[in-house]
């Protein structure tokens, strides 16, 4: 389950595109003949038939590790990039919003989708720090288009929600952040939770790119952690995924 209570772990409305045709009229003077009428001008490409356009070209599962992030130095904990062999997964139906349902499904990959996606998960550990995950999934035809039209939607009214956790019950306040410039479309936003040994936020940077969604969680305990997932690491994702989609 990618939200997890232990102090050890890790882990908008919808766009609407508006297309307008201007159309050009002609009128006829007395006792001339009417004007001949300008051709019509192209209509404009709406931006979501742009996104539809550039998300043709998903990735196997061996060209999404290769374009993963490169590991550190491994350590007691370190974990190597892994494909995701299940796409069913049962954590999303224990959240009480349904919104926040759709929303965390549909950032971590969980969302039914067909044809399935290419997914791979990856754990970062950063020392004295509760580290950081990403998943990359790479999805056929427009499949990532509409999946991160379900995380806006999700996230245009999901505020709070409970779920079952080992020793209590999870209870997360979602805070949106500004969106982030990065990759074709992408949103950010926290979820903070109380804990015993202080607050638990899980920062969320959901990144669209083609035909790839790359969700960046990093995990903060009490104020003890670096509060966010490393920019300059999320934007050399972006340009790894680009540069194997091209």
């Amino acid at each position: 389950m990618p939200i997890r209570c232990a102090v050890r772990a890790s882990g908008v409305p919808a766009l609407v595109a508006v297309a307008a045709l201007a159309v050009v009229g002609c009128g006829a003077g007395s006792g001339k003949p009417a004007s001949k009428p300008a051709p019509p001008e192209p209509a404009p490409v709406s931006p979501s038939a742009v996104a539809v356009a550039s998300a043709s070209r998903p990735l196997t599962a061996e060209q999404l590790v290769s374009a993963a992030l490169p590991q550190e130095s491994p350590d007691a904990d370190w974990h190597p990039v892994s494909v995701r062999e299940s796409q069913v997964s049962g954590w999303e139906d224990q959240i009480s919003d349904p919104a926040c349902r759709l929303l965390l499904a549909a950032a971590h990959a969980w969302r039914p989708s067909q044809p399935a996606p290419t997914v791979v998960d990856q754990t970062f550990n950063w020392t004295n720090d509760n580290g950081g995950e990403s998943t990359l999934a790479s999805y056929g035809n427009s499949g990532a288009v509409a999946v991160f039209e379900e995380v806006r939607e999700g996230l245009s009214t999901c505020r709070y929600y409970e779920s079952p956790a080992p020793t209590t019950t999870y209870k997360g306040t979602v805070t949106v952040d500004p969106a982030p410039r990065l990759g074709d479309e992408a949103v950010q936003f926290e979820i903070t939770a109380p804990t015993e040994v202080g607050p638990h936020v899980t920062q969320y940077t959901v990144v669209r790119t083609g035909s790839v969604i790359a969700t960046f969680t990093k995990l903060s305990v009490g104020g003890r952690d670096i509060p966010a997932f490393p920019p300059a690491m999320i934007a050399q994702q972006i340009s790894l995924l680009q540069q194997a989609q091209s």
